[in-house]
């Protein structure tokens, strides 16, 4: 959570309230001790103020659920990070990942496992990711990743982590979790967040189909 709210609110109540007893310093000679406290209520309340405009702002970017990112940030964010994968002449990825057997986990199970079950991927995508990396949920069961590509290994490192620790949680929580995986590189697919997210959806439906066969 950025501090954004709180540095605007406290440098304005402190600039105004400083003002005002420069104003009548002048204006009578003195000031009044009641002023003076005026200064840590003022702060305080100023501090309240910023932070619940920085929760609302945080919160207004994440996913409820798994707090991940959700899709009104990835897309504000992705051109962000297109803009500097432009200018360093570089590569980023998009991985698209869909829990197959959701609805089977939902139906089996009930909604509340099913909600854990996605919680859960959303852990799993940010410890297989790099801290750099956007990992945000698209919505219902599709999550997307993207972050700068190095090399293919590097992404087939994220890969196999991801596809480890899936195991270890589906064990841990005594649910077989299966997801597909499909990727995109900028520019080469694409050039913008859509045209990606069609190559991986395509890419994705290919390994589902290749499973089942």
């Amino acid at each position: 959570m950025k501090y954004t709210g709180r540095i605007i609110a406290l440098s304005t109540v402190l600039s105004v309230h400083t003002l005002y007893m420069v104003y009548y310093y002048f204006r009578d000679g003195s000031v009044d001790i009641l002023d003076l406290l005026g200064y840590p209520l003022f702060c305080v309340l100023a501090l309240l103020a910023g932070l619940q405009y920085d929760r609302a702002v945080y919160y207004s970017d994440k996913d409820v659920l798994t707090n991940l990112y959700n899709r009104r940030f990835l897309i504000k964010a992705f051109e962000k990070a297109k803009s500097l994968a432009s200018r360093m002449n570089t590569s980023l990825f998009l991985l698209v990942i869909d829990c197959d057997n959701f609805k089977e986990i939902n139906d089996r199970d009930g909604h509340a496992k099913g909600d854990r079950v996605l919680a859960a991927i959303g852990e799993v995508l940010v410890a297989s990711t790099r801290g750099s990396d956007l990992v945000a949920r698209w919505g219902g069961d599709e999550f997307v990743v993207v972050g700068h590509h190095k090399d293919d290994q590097g992404l087939q490192a994220i890969l196999a982590r991801l596809e480890n620790q899936l195991t270890e949680v589906s064990k841990q929580m005594g649910v077989r979790i299966q997801v597909s995986i499909g990727s995109a590189l900028y520019p080469r697919d694409g050039g913008d967040l859509y045209d990606l997210m069609k190559v991986a959806d395509a890419n994705m439906y290919a390994s589902k189909r290749a499973r089942k066969d």
